[in-house]
């Protein structure tokens, strides 16, 4: 299981570049904006594209170098959760409890395997959620991104909000953000600073620009 663990982190990681790349030409694409991989970035001296989506007079921002290094800064954990260090010392822990409690009983092996598998049957789970809440999450970084470059070339800050999923799965933060956002949006620093308070409120810390917790399933997004 600890390999399993170490296998899909391995999997996430080599899917984040996708997921931030996509979440980037994501958010241009809302208002027509072309992206253009700089030469150079990610190792390569080829463009992703040499026509560019929009034609005419048609703004343009780079996925550069900059991005690269933020995408090794996600892949390093630097931004995102440390879930699954965390994940493999509980499984570790849970696995050596239910060895030493089939010793204490005396459990047959075959119980004793039972019990174990039980056990990864629930990390496995848990497995699952971290993978997506991350994906999720470098999507929400590559559309901040990508944003953040459309304010310089448009030379006039953008207001964000959130777009938070409705339904009894939603946490009680996010129903509670998604009352105090107001319709016209909050600047970056405001919003994550909403962020922070509610989410503090209910035990959360905020990571990153916009992960208050694991299975979140938020959109950031522009405000026309």
């Amino acid at each position: 299981m600890i390999g399993l663990i170490k296998d899909l982190k391995d999997l996430v990681n080599g899917e984040l570049r996708d997921a931030y790349l996509h979440g980037f030409k994501s958010a241009a694409s809302e208002d027509k904006v072309n992206v253009v991989e700089k030469s150079g970035s990610n190792g390569s001296k080829n463009k992703v594209s040499d026509t560019l989506i929009y034609k005419g007079e048609r703004l343009a921002i780079d996925f550069d170098q900059v991005d690269e290094d933020a995408i090794r800064a996600l892949q390093s954990n630097s931004v995102q959760t440390n879930n699954y260090n965390e994940l493999s010392t509980v499984l570790s822990t849970k696995l050596n409890k239910v060895v030493a409690d089939s010793i204490v009983e005396g459990r047959s092996i075959p119980n004793t395997v039972a019990e174990m598998q039980k056990v990864i049957n629930t990390e496995t789970y848990k497995l699952t959620r971290i993978a997506r809440t991350e994906m999720t999450n470098v999507v929400n970084e590559g559309r901040l991104a990508s944003y953040q470059k459309q304010e310089k070339v448009r030379k006039k800050p953008f207001k964000y909000t959130l777009v938070v999923a409705s339904g009894s799965r939603t946490c009680d933060a996010h129903h509670e953000l998604a009352r105090r956002i107001p319709a016209k949006g909050l600047l970056m620093n405001e919003l994550i600073e909403l962020q922070q308070s509610v989410g503090s409120s209910y035990g959360f810390t905020l990571r990153g620009n916009s992960l208050l917790h694991p299975n979140q399933r938020t959109v950031l997004m522009r405000v026309p």
